[in-house]
């Protein structure tokens, strides 16, 4: 079952210089719910479309001027994060290596059933929200750990190297109680409960 909300909050880009093709494609998706926006060519996607918008790229490898992989860098150097499927009549080997290091998530061949290119669209929309979601908690996380006062961050550090609240009193000279205050209070702010939340929490913090 596909999120609708999912669907709604997502673009699914064609670029592809056969717009009979691309009128196709689009046809298939927005039968299914999904928003869709098409290119016939690179330069008019680079100039129209908005990189902070989720989704996912259907890139043609054969494109006029510029090819498929070609682009891939180009929207790399664009700050394009969003999976890419490329379409390609003829792929290769090398092809799909160099696809695949570069980040792209499916490769498929034409003519593609609707069957195919629908789980390939829902897979990469899919991937693309958890990195965004996963990315948004990872400066959240920083941003709740830079706002703890150098004394909690230090007690914080300490707790998640093993230490006992006696042991953090004794190595920076404060009282047993002053730690578990600091402690505490360094929880609250950064919203863990636990040992186990402390360091899921702090292995994401730049310190």
């Amino acid at each position: 079952m596909i999120d609708r909300k999912l669907q709604e909050n997502s673009i699914v880009r064609i670029v592809d210089d056969d717009e009979g093709f691309g009128d196709a494609i689009r046809f298939i998706l927005k039968t299914e719910g999904w928003l869709v926006t098409f290119y016939s060519d690179t330069a008019s996607f680079l100039k129209k479309d908005d990189p902070e918008v989720p989704g996912c790229i259907i890139l043609d490898y054969q494109m006029p001027l510029v090819n498929g992989l070609e682009f891939q860098e180009m929207l790399a150097h664009e700050g394009y994060s969003q999976p890419i499927i490329f379409l390609t009549a003829h792929a290769d080997v090398d092809m799909a290596i160099t696809a695949f290091r570069k980040g792209a998530v499916d490769i498929l061949k034409k003519p593609v059933s609707a069957e195919v290119l629908l789980e390939a669209v829902e897979r990469a929309v899919k991937t693309d929200n958890e990195e965004r979601h996963k990315d948004y908690r990872m400066v959240r996380y920083q941003e709740f750990y830079d706002a703890l006062t150098q004394r909690e961050k230090e007690v914080l550090k300490l707790v998640n190297a093993g230490l006992m609240n006696y042991q953090i009193a004794q190595r920076l000279g404060l009282s047993e109680r002053t730690v578990e205050t600091h402690r505490f209070n360094a929880y609250n702010k950064v919203g863990v409960r636990d040992l186990i939340q402390l360091r899921e929490f702090m292995s994401h913090i730049e310190a």
